[in-house]
């Protein structure tokens, strides 16, 4: 996945959309953070028979008993530069409890970066980050994902929320107003500078952390 950052108001691209049908709310995936591996403990030696007395006059000699050796730990699979700027970028300004990733126009999804950001925090973070997929919400549906959102973070725990465009589907707005923080996804060759500003006007300024730039999946990516 190619991920860069760029402000909120960067150059304008060119428009487009794709159709995507809604999913029913009560259909919403909760995804769990994968547990970081850490290698097994080696397990103790089977006691050993004591061995038998020495004859009279002469030393004892020393009881062998073979260790077993400890198992390796397996090697940590390093993550891409791209996912730790992003998770830099969006802790540098404080810590927030919730996060809703929006795509910046009609028919775009941040489904790839939201997974990326749960990846990074399952070996960066060091509180459980949770997932909501709220894409293709429907009217009076938004309370119910509002509601586990807040019942995470009541928890101590944080929640990343995936909506569809508030300019394609307003319901995801009540959603994206009750969180603390927001994330700008912009598809280079799709996305359009008028429907990125409205998202930002919106869900307002002063929410989001930054945005990511995701290059098309048949380009070169771009420096």
């Amino acid at each position: 996945m190619g991920l860069s950052m760029f402000e909120p108001h960067d150059k304008k691209t060119k428009g487009g959309s794709r159709n995507g049908g809604p999913n029913p709310p009560d259909q919403r995936r909760v995804v769990q953070p994968l547990s970081v591996v850490r290698g097994n403990r080696a397990q103790p030696a089977p006691p050993s028979q004591p061995p038998p007395p020495p004859p009279t006059g002469e030393s004892a000699a020393p009881a062998v008993v073979e260790q077993q050796k400890p198992q390796q730990k397996p090697a940590s699979t390093a993550l891409p530069s791209s996912l730790l700027h992003l998770w830099a970028m969006l802790n540098q300004r404080g810590r927030w409890s919730s996060l809703v990733v929006v795509p910046s126009h009609e028919g775009g999804s941040g489904l790839q970066t939201a997974q990326s950001i749960l990846e990074v925090a399952s070996k960066q973070g060091s509180t459980p980050v949770h997932f909501l997929d709220a894409e293709g919400l429907e009217l009076g549906a938004a309370q119910h994902v509002v509601a586990e959102m807040l019942a995470y973070v009541e928890q101590g725990d944080r929640v990343v929320v995936l909506i569809d465009s508030v300019v394609a589907n307003p319901v995801g707005l009540e959603v994206a107003l009750a969180a603390e923080r927001a994330l700008l996804t912009v598809s280079l060759g799709a996305s359009d500078y008028t429907s990125a500003r409205r998202t930002l006007e919106l869900i307002g300024k002063e929410r989001f952390l930054g945005s990511v730039t995701l290059q098309p999946s048949s380009g070169a990516p771009k420096k």
